[in-house]
């Protein structure tokens, strides 16, 4: 696979600073999202065609069905190398087509942070029309949980510590915004901007540090998908609302092949965008990183590969 485009997700600068919880390994090739071409195909490969235009899931062995923890050996960037490269050899069976139109920088977005929204809001979440969907902060996967909870007629609340970035999540759909800065018992202006009623579905990206405050923020038979874990340490004394409510708490693994499929269908249909902050080229992956660390983003960092 020639790659075209790649770009960061949370884990990657904590993996590159050997801070991750599976440790730094020692020249591996980071970043694990991707999108590019078909340069040659193995022996009995039919699935796709040299110059087809392609990106790869996640966990490339994960093709369908449930989730097996065995899969953390084909963890692209931490058992395998990632695609801050050229070029790179891929299983066939974990590459799916970019659709007709769709730039490789917007295509390399998908794989991790929409696919991680699309599993937690659609196929753990079960999001519906009218339901009332909660996303932390203004990263990838919330601002793709944001555009998905829409196009799936629910209302949804975005929080963040800047009022700049919780004006362009308006602009992007977002129904009610809360500064959790300045109003540090979010969860209790949740309850009050949905009167009383809660999130019918949470995306908690942030981590540990937050799960108190988003089981308070649930309302009935709520489902709260956690995804972030988080560098802080966060004792509990309590799961709160976990039994009361009838809440589902769900830990979740971005997605299968199958998952990833039927999000580009999703995409294609709806005309979402992914929101795109900055494009660097290949030559300034360092400035990318730096970029990414200093959390001015809004939305995915792309690292172009000519």
């Amino acid at each position: 696979m020639r790659v075209r485009a790649t770009g960061l997700i949370a884990r990657d600068s904590s993996l590159m600073r050997g801070s991750y919880s599976g440790g730094r390994v020692p020249e591996r090739i980071p970043l694990s999202d991707n999108a590019g071409e078909v340069l040659a195909l193995g022996p009995g490969v039919t699935r796709v065609q040299v110059g087809d235009r392609v990106t790869s899931t996640h966990f490339s062995r994960w093709i369908d069905g449930e989730w097996d923890a065995a899969m953390l050996q084909y963890d692209r960037s931490v058992n395998v190398d990632g695609y801050l490269c050229e070029q790179t050899l891929v299983p066939a069976d974990a590459l799916v087509k970019i659709p007709d139109g769709m730039s490789f920088a917007a295509a390399s977005t998908l794989q991790s942070a929409a696919l991680t929204a699309w599993r937690g809001l659609v196929v753990e979440g079960h999001v519906k029309a009218g339901d009332v969907v909660l996303v932390l902060g203004t990263g990838g996967v919330s601002l793709f949980g944001l555009q998905l909870a829409k196009v799936n007629g629910a209302s949804v609340i975005v929080t963040s510590s800047s009022d700049d970035k919780l004006e362009r999540a308006r602009q992007l759909g977002a129904d009610l915004a809360i500064n959790y800065r300045s109003t540090p018992d979010w969860d209790r202006k949740v309850l009050e901007l949905t009167a009383g009623h809660g999130a019918d579905v949470v995306l908690n990206t942030v981590g540990y540090t937050e799960l108190e405050r988003c089981l308070l923020a649930c309302a009935n038979n709520a489902r709260l998908v956690h995804i972030g874990s988080g560098k802080a340490q966060a004792p509990f004394t309590a799961l709160p609302n976990l039994m009361v409510r009838n809440v589902t708490l769900k830990g979740i693994t971005v997605g299968s092949r199958r998952m990833f499929e039927d999000l580009v269908k999703a995409v294609v249909v709806n005309r979402i965008a992914p929101v795109i902050d900055r494009v660097f080229p290949f030559e300034q992956a360092l400035e990318a990183v730096r970029y990414f660390e200093s959390r001015e983003r809004f939305g995915k960092v792309v690292i172009e590969v000519a």
